[in-house]
């Protein structure tokens, strides 16, 4: 007689895994590039003087230069300030402690992004969002540098965690998405934070999401963002209302401009062709979700494809070309990716795998040898390039990170030597090559970028052409030195950096520092050049320090 035994789905294999290896493979993520060097261009000097003087002025208006400056969240300022006043001397120097602002608001983007996927997927794959996120190559510099898009990503992060449990816990629900919405109308604006509630009344029309449950949870969410949304703009009304006004008619919609000045623009090019290595590998394994069919019938599925779809729109019509405003869009690819991850096809594992070792383990080399070239002259080639893009550096090799670099180059040489990978496996040691390449650049090679990147050297270089007789009437103030209101790189470096005063009131000093771009303008003639010079390899900039006839 024969019988009929009907097919069992399969769960995925069971994996040794130990949540403390994720919060250390985290915890080790986080910090390089926090420490030890100087404030890096694009963000990082404009904003580290808008924390300076926030220290010094009021709670609710960020200054820039003594002008109202609405382009960061107040309360990202405000945690800055404070890192600074716990950390700054004894523990972190000043620009180290500032930091610590990105490294909270990206721990807060990481739990609310890791709790979305284990409330709307399941057991372990809130591990698999986080583990994507820190192997992606865009949130990088969002998490280790001064900036202003921290907070986005906090934002976007809790939106994801409130709707995951919108149909169970309500109550908590409002209140971490109304949290994630405050942050993101004060770091981009009310049009990006009411996105968030727009794509909810979208999903509403899902059969998944189509219930009572959820219309209850918007009310909710509503209820608690909207007076959180309003704190700021009225704290500002009652203690700078011409600050206010102005934020009004400029700021208010974030990069779309405000009531006086609102603009759109067709970014979806720019955006299109940063998105392939900034959520790299989050968008090819959400590509590979959606491939698998029957995924938009999910709840996870059904929000992340109306978030996506909500923000890409909006980032079509932002005049802002930034790319690390892609973050709106980094935690639902990844939240996608880990949907489907541990049925990721073995040979295409292995391929992640496979790419991943050696994308990463040729990166560790190369910077192993070049550490040894730029410091010890051999490869002669190496050492030369390395002198070509880097002129100020000198050798300087600290305890510290030399111990860093040696203890993780090995540790993850052992890690991908694993067998039998899988999807999540191979995602791992994508996050932990991403991990070690980026330590060994922030530990080895960190005093060689700093000498490239940072203004001291010219700085330095400035102060020293003049003699020593004008620096202490410079000190004394029997003379002055001048440079235009205008040139505020030039004032941001010469502040932090030099121990010399620089006037931007009296345009009769005797001395005075000129910036322009020599592929547009002409050098300056109007004084005696004393010194002139740039940071290596930028042709756009040149500093030039005049006495006047």
């Amino acid at each position: 007689m024969l019988t009929y035994t009907p097919n069992t789905p399969q769960s995925a294999p069971k994996t040794r895994e130990n949540v403390w290896l994720l919060l250390l493979l985290v915890f080790v993520w986080l910090w390089p590039g926090v420490f030890s060097h100087d404030l890096w261009k694009p963000s990082e000097p404009k904003i580290y003087t808008v924390i300076e003087e926030a220290a010094r002025g009021t709670f609710w208006l960020s200054t820039f230069n003594g002008n109202p400056y609405f382009d960061i969240s107040p309360l990202y300022v405000q945690l800055a300030v404070f890192w600074q006043k716990l950390l700054h001397p004894w523990a972190a120097d000043a620009y180290s402690s500032a930091r610590f602002a990105s490294v909270t608001f990206t721990t807060i983007g990481l739990l609310g992004s890791g709790m979305a996927g284990y409330r709307f997927l399941g057991r372990h794959f809130g591990r698999n969002v986080v583990l994507i996120l820190i192997g992606s190559a865009g949130l990088l510099p969002i998490a280790h540098f001064v900036g202003e898009k921290s907070p986005i990503f906090a934002g976007v992060g809790l939106a994801l965690w409130g709707y995951s449990i919108a149909n169970k816990q309500v109550l908590m629900a409002s209140l971490i998405a109304g949290l994630g919405i405050m942050l993101l109308a004060q770091s981009a604006g009310i049009i990006m934070a009411a996105a968030v509630l727009f794509s909810g009344c979208l999903l509403w029309l899902h059969p998944v999401w189509h219930n009572n449950r959820l219309l209850t949870s918007l009310s909710s969410i509503a209820a608690v963002a909207l007076p959180l949304c309003a704190i700021y703009p009225i704290a500002l009304n009652l203690t700078q209302h011409n600050a206010f006004q102005l934020y009004m008619q400029t700021h208010i919609f974030g990069s779309f401009g405000g009531t006086h000045t609102f603009q759109a623009a067709f970014s979806l090019p720019y955006y299109l062709k940063h998105v392939l290595w900034f959520a790299f590998p989050a968008l090819p394994l959400a590509a590979w979700t959606v491939s698998r069919g029957k995924w938009l019938q999910t709840r996870a599925g059904a929000f992340a494809a109306t978030w996506c779809a909500v923000y890409s729109v909006l980032l079509t019509l932002t005049p802002e070309r930034n790319q690390d405003l892609l973050v709106f869009l980094l935690p639902p690819f990844a939240l996608l990716g880990a949907a489907q991850l541990d049925n990721l096809r073995r040979g295409v594992a292995a391929f992640l795998n496979w790419f991943g070792a050696m994308l990463f383990g040729m990166a560790a080399v190369f910077l192993w040898i070049g550490f040894v070239a730029m410091n010890y002259g051999f490869p002669v080639k190496l050492a030369e390039r390395a002198a070509y893009f880097s002129p100020y550096y000198t050798r300087d090799i600290n305890t510290m990170p030399m111990i860093v670099a040696i203890v993780f180059t090995p540790m993850w040489f052992i890690a991908i030597t694993r067998r039998h990978i899988r999807g999540r496996q191979a995602v791992t040691n994508w996050a932990a090559g991403m991990t070690l390449v980026w330590a060994l650049l922030m530990t080895l090679f960190l005093p060689w970028i700093d000498a490239a990147k940072s203004y001291r050297p010219i700085v330095a270089q400035m102060q020293s052409s003049l003699p020593e007789n004008v620096q202490q009437d410079l000190q004394t103030g029997k003379t002055c030195l001048f440079t235009q209101p205008e040139n505020l790189d030039a004032r941001i470096a010469w502040k932090q950096y030099s121990t010399l005063p620089i006037n931007v009131k009296n345009s009769g000093c005797q001395y005075e520092l000129v910036t322009y771009n020599p592929q547009a303008e002409a050098a300056p003639t109007q004084g005696k050049i004393i010194w002139e010079g740039r940071r290596p390899r930028n042709k756009q900039e040149r500093f030039v320090l005049l006495e006047r006839f």
